[in-house]
């Protein structure tokens, strides 16, 4: 299925399309891979252009309610969570992954974004990285909205880009021992996507001196 979407990728972008930032990618351990989400292309094309093969993506759990879709997510390696709720099964499954040194996809917005600009997240991001505390790498994607814009039965040649950046931790709590919310780490896992972006991308994140001097102490570099 990876190999697929590839082939597809690299034959009808040919000349259009850019992955920067692979090597910044761990090739070993338990990961957390943190993309922006405006596309329906977004899902099958990060975990195809990832360089690991042990990833895994958290996908809506309306996609495994009919054979044949719910047959195509777990070839590609995704598993059902519910979305805006404590799926204990979802978050389960993710932790075993991460234990198991494996990665995991998953979008902290929750949910593909028809604006094109970035959202506020859910606390489920954060919560994650921070239980986990595994490296987290932010993933930028543009380009993948025009591409397949809602409702096109077809692509169109536009460029399209995947920036990975560079590997950080979540903190529980701040150098001076205050804690830090779920929230406050989902927040720092979007920031760190925003500095990837385009201005015009930014959307609730686009303030980024003031983030980060929000956020400051929450995430450490590797």
């Amino acid at each position: 299925m990876r190999w697929l979407m590839r082939t597809l990728t690299q034959t009808f972008l040919v000349g259009l399309f850019k992955v920067i930032g692979a090597a910044n990618v761990p090739s070993t351990g338990p990961l957390i891979i943190c993309p922006n989400h405006s596309a329906t292309l977004d899902p099958p094309m990060v975990p195809a252009f990832l360089p690991r093969s042990d990833s895994w993506s958290m996908a809506k759990s309306e996609y495994f309610k009919k054979p044949l879709t719910a047959f195509i997510f777990r070839r590609y390696q995704a598993f059902p969570v519910i979305r805006h709720t404590a799926d204990r099964a979802a978050l389960r499954k993710a932790f075993d992954l991460l234990k198991a040194g494996q990665v995991l996809v998953m979008y902290p917005e929750g949910t593909r974004i028809e604006s094109g600009v970035l959202a506020k997240p859910e606390p489920g991001a954060g919560f994650i990285a921070q239980k986990a505390a595994c490296p987290v790498v932010p993933v930028a994607l543009t380009g993948t909205r025009e591409c397949l814009p809602k409702g096109a039965r077809w692509p169109r040649r536009t460029p399209v880009t995947i920036t990975f950046g560079e590997p950080f931790t979540v903190a529980a709590k701040r150098p001076d021992g205050s804690r830090v919310s779920h929230e406050e780490a989902s927040d720092a896992i979007m920031t760190a996507i925003a500095e990837l972006l385009p201005a015009d991308r930014r959307g609730e994140f686009s303030d980024l001196d003031s983030l980060r001097r929000r956020l400051a102490g929450v995430t450490t570099a590797l």
